[in-house]
């Protein structure tokens, strides 16, 4: 004969308070989920409506402003930016790395940048080279106005190169925003040298036509205006002051007097006067 089943016993019965608050507590939970999940389709929904925005055609640049373009020409500018004649281009697009790079290859710039002023102005930040020198490149062909890195700035002819500049003797010429090149027997060093020295030489003793060169023998040289007095310089170690000593010495002494002056210890200039051969 089998035996009797077994009956389970069963647990102690579940409080209908209980049941009710996890049932509450279940749809709670899956009306949070769906509020999340709306949501997040309203961002996405948002985000794509702004994506469309900005590339549709209600987003074309109307309006571009260029600032600090001195020496630069506003059309160029706009050229290199892409942004002449194309008012296809979409204000997302405009100012990219090529734009930027475009921009940065024009001779007088140095930096740029680009601001969007919605909805339709771009701002075009140009920030200039400073020149500093002037190197010949030939008898009556003109001048290559350059900056402290020896880029090419302009080309200019001798009455329209700058008179604040000095001229820099020792390198040979080279397309507007290509760098100038050393010529013998001035090398890179040197012509570094003849750069630096230019670029702190006062705008009066720059005026008075100050020309730098470069000796093998004797270093760093110059000569003011007429005179054929040979001014030693040696090298750039306290330049401001030997350049300063020279303007003072230009300016209250003269050097039509002296075949030389030497200014490689600034604080105790040397001056040789130009002796009279037929005196005896």
């Amino acid at each position: 004969m089998a035996p009797p089943p077994r009956h389970r016993h069963a647990g102690p019965p579940v409080d209908p308070r209980f049941r009710r608050r996890w049932a509450e507590a279940r749809r709670a939970e899956g009306r949070r989920r769906l509020r999340a999940l709306l949501s997040l389709l309203g961002v996405v929904a948002v985000l794509g409506g702004v994506v469309g925005l900005l590339h549709s055609p209600l987003m074309r640049v109307q309006d571009v402003v260029v600032e600090g373009n001195a020496h630069t020409p506003r059309a160029l500018v706009l050229a290199a930016a892409d942004l002449m004649g194309r008012p296809a281009t979409l204000m997302i697009d405009a100012g990219d790395r090529r734009a930027r790079l475009a921009v940065e290859a024009l001779p007088w710039v140095a930096t740029v940048s680009f601001t969007r002023r919605w909805p339709w102005t771009i701002v075009i930040a140009v920030k200039e080279r400073s020149p500093v020198a002037v190197v010949v490149v030939g008898a009556g062909r003109g001048v290559d106005v350059v900056d402290q890195s020896g880029r090419v700035l302009a080309v200019a002819t001798r009455t329209e190169s700058p008179s604040a500049l000095p001229v820099v003797d020792g390198a040979r010429t080279a397309p507007p925003g290509d760098r100038i090149l050393p010529a013998l027997p001035v090398d890179e060093a040197q012509l570094d040298e003849l750069l630096v020295t230019a670029a702190v030489s006062p705008a009066d003793l720059s005026r008075r036509g100050l020309e730098l060169t470069y000796s093998p023998s004797l270093g760093l040289t110059a000569r003011v205006g007429a005179a054929k007095t040979l001014i030693l310089l040696g090298d750039t170690s306290n330049m401001p002051t030997k350049l300063a000593v020279l303007e003072e010495l230009v300016t209250t002494v003269g050097l039509s007097s002296y075949s030389e002056v030497d200014l490689t210890v600034p604080q105790r200039p040397s001056l040789t006067p130009i002796t009279n051969s037929g005196n005896s």
